[in-house]
């Protein structure tokens, strides 16, 4: 396998499993076991490592080496917030450039954000949740602050795959708040409905701090869940 091919597939393999909650957060990531496991050299185990500090799914030190980002709960309320704050900045135009195109693209994703819950296909419905609010930003005309938002999402996202209880809750067959609010958030939209949606849009972003909260009551770091 080509250096590049094996990158990938190592990358793949670590995102995979952090999204899937196989690696759980703050384990160490040991290059010399990878390179044994897979028979490769180093340089695409590092290269790999890179890439996924730089997406925010590791921290690499020169003491601690590799490992699963292990954020404490401040961390993650903060993270919630500032995104918040920034997507609510991002839509504030929203009712003056979405199209029907994009409401039905919207439609669309909710459909398969319940098709990928029932399915319990985690990767799929955080891809698909992704992609809902990417659909909401991408009218915004400043460049800068769309990308802040991307980069946020993302991040928000990784940090739900650390403690979420999705293939718990899915085994108990609970209904779900995201593909919910997600329609009531269009409703809004083709309503022209803007103070709404915005404050609709606070509150589905905000209350994922209350729900990590309380399932970290008692712990600090999110690897403090898993012990």
């Amino acid at each position: 396998m080509a250096k590049q091919s094996m990158k990938l597939y190592v990358y793949q393999t670590i995102k995979h499993s952090i999204y899937e909650q196989k690696l759980t957060p703050g384990q160490k990531l040991i290059e010399q076991q990878i390179s044994e496991a897979l028979s490769i050299s180093r340089t695409p185990i590092r290269q790999a490592f890179q890439q996924l500090q730089e997406e925010g799914f590791l921290t690499i030190s020169p003491n601690k080496g590799a490992q699963v980002i292990d954020p404490t709960s401040k961390e993650i309320a903060e993270a919630f917030i500032y995104r918040s704050h920034l997507e609510r900045m991002a839509t504030k135009d929203i009712i003056n450039w979405i199209t029907s195109n994009d409401i039905n693209k919207l439609i669309k994703l909710v459909h398969t954000e319940q098709e990928t819950y029932r399915n319990k296909d985690f990767l799929g419905y955080i891809e698909t949740n992704k992609n809902f609010h990417f659909t909401l930003i991408k009218g915004c005309d400043n460049r800068f602050l769309k990308n802040d938002c991307i980069k946020i999402i993302n991040q928000t996202h990784i940090y739900l795959a650390l403690y979420d209880h999705f293939y718990q809750v899915n085994r108990q067959k609970k209904d779900i708040r995201g593909p919910k609010e997600h329609q009531m958030l269009i409703n809004f939209l083709i309503r022209n409905d803007y103070d709404s949606f915005s404050k609709l849009l606070n509150k589905h972003i905000t209350s994922t701090i209350e729900e990590y909260t309380a399932r970290m009551k008692k712990v600090h770091h999110a690897s403090d869940l898993f012990q």
